[in-house]
């Protein structure tokens, strides 16, 4: 087995039950416990395996409202704009994109007042110039898990 596919393996092992030992992954990957230490540090190292975290269902614990915040920031203020967003911890997502808008921001709050709240904060920055906020009705599907297989070769 190459490293690549063991890597692979690995990532799918911990994405269906982070909490496996060691001990564990070996068993199932048939590989020894100090192979899957060594790779696992390896990934760590290369930042591909950021953390092994907690499948939370906000809504259960009481984050009743989801917004998506698109904002349109003054000139080359982007980056000034970024960290604005970045100390707000409701913003779970936070990406730069382009069209019209300049940042994404997905936002999760307990109640109706906090967003708007947190949102009239963030919009009255100096560097905002203006936002688009959507309120979503529905979660159909969220944090989908991309497929791990490697890269398929499409040049010609």
């Amino acid at each position: 087995m190459t490293y690549k596919k063991l890597s692979t393996r690995i990532l799918k092992e911990l994405r269906a039950e982070g909490r496996q030992s060691l001990r564990e992954l070996a068993e199932k990957l048939g590989v020894s416990a100090t192979t899957i230490g060594k790779r696992l540090d390896q990934l760590r190292a290369e930042g591909a395996l950021k953390g092994v975290s907690a499948d939370i269902d906000y809504e259960k614990i009481g984050y009743n409202y989801v917004a998506i915040i698109r904002f349109k920031v003054q000139g080359d203020s982007i980056g000034e704009a970024l960290k604005l967003l970045d100390a707000h911890p409701n913003l779970t997502d936070i990406y730069e994109i382009t069209g019209d808008y300049d940042i994404l921001a997905i936002g999760h709050y307990y109640d109706r007042d906090q967003m708007n709240r947190i949102i009239k904060e963030v919009q009255s920055h100096s560097a905002i110039l203006a936002t688009n906020t959507s309120v979503v009705l529905n979660i159909y599907r969220e944090d989908h898990p991309l497929p791990l297989e490697p890269k398929e070769n499409t040049s010609s």
